[in-house]
């Protein structure tokens, strides 16, 4: 009777070897998370480095149409380019930029080639992380932008020389280079990405956005950058119309790229920031 028990027991019983009993260890459980972290930072890094290449192809295609409706303007006005903030003029459209006395800055005289208000998507770099607003001259302060034209050149200051090296100065110069001014139209930026890191590193929340400016070292109150944009590279448009992308630590830096800012193509070290 014991035996019969015992044998109905035991067929009564899920057999071991038909549902074995298996589970990670520790060890295991550390290895798979592991391989988890490396996968996962490895997509996210190519996530990170495929969203910075977009966003720098956006940027080019931007400067790009700048380009054009630079060389429309130049075509249509003597040859010459835009002043940083001027006069209207006859290719005067765009209401929404206007400096004191009614003078208008660059961007707003590329508007019938390239209609898009400064606070437009169309002017704002999507790698740029400050922010975008204008005119100068308002309760607003300062003119803020992710895009920059170079007005002065090499000059950092313009009471310490009479040297007018970019393409367009200031309003109260009234001065704007010709094309045929312009010595080496391949190696000269006319318009870029203007310099902003984050607000703790400038003095405005945005870029000063009508004036690139370069200055002598790539440090300096109020001159910082952000590194990172696009991958270690800020996107410059010259006067012949392409664009290229430079590292901003080259590009800022007056031993490397001076040249490239002046209608002479000369470095003038003496406008340099000491």
């Amino acid at each position: 009777m014991n035996s019969r028990v015992s044998i109905g027991r035991r067929e009564c019983e899920p057999s071991r070897r038909n549902y074995p009993f298996s589970a990670f260890t520790l060890v295991e459980l550390l290895v798979v998370i592991a391989i988890i972290g490396v996968l996962a930072s490895l997509l996210l890094s190519a996530l990170s480095a495929a969203k910075a290449a977009a966003h720098a192809t956006t940027c080019k295609n931007q400067l790009r149409q700048m380009g054009l409706a630079l060389k429309m303007y130049v075509d249509e006005n003597n040859n010459s380019y835009p002043f940083y903030a001027g006069s209207a003029g006859p290719s005067y459209r765009d209401a929404t930029n206007v400096w004191w006395g009614g003078s208008v800055y660059w961007s707003s005289k590329l508007f019938p080639y390239y209609p898009m208000n400064w606070t437009s998507a169309g002017y704002r770099c999507p790698g740029y992380k400050g922010l975008t607003r204008g005119p100068a001259g308002t309760n607003l302060g300062s003119r803020l932008g992710s895009y920059a034209y170079n007005a002065k050149g090499s000059v950092v200051d313009y009471a310490s020389t009479n040297a007018h090296l970019g393409l367009g100065s200031a309003i109260s110069r009234q001065i704007g280079v010709s094309e045929s001014q312009v010595k080496a139209p391949g190696e000269m930026f006319a318009i870029g990405e203007s310099r902003y890191a984050n607000a703790k590193a400038n003095p405005f929340p945005g870029g000063a956005g009508g004036k690139d400016v370069l200055e002598c070292g790539i440090g300096g109150f109020g001159s910082a950058f952000d590194p990172r944009r696009h991958g270690k590279k800020y996107n410059q448009l010259f006067c012949d119309g392409h664009v290229s992308a430079m590292n901003p630590i080259v590009l800022f830096n007056p031993t490397n790229t001076a040249s490239m800012w002046n209608c002479d193509h000369e470095p003038h070290p003496e406008t340099w920031r000491e």
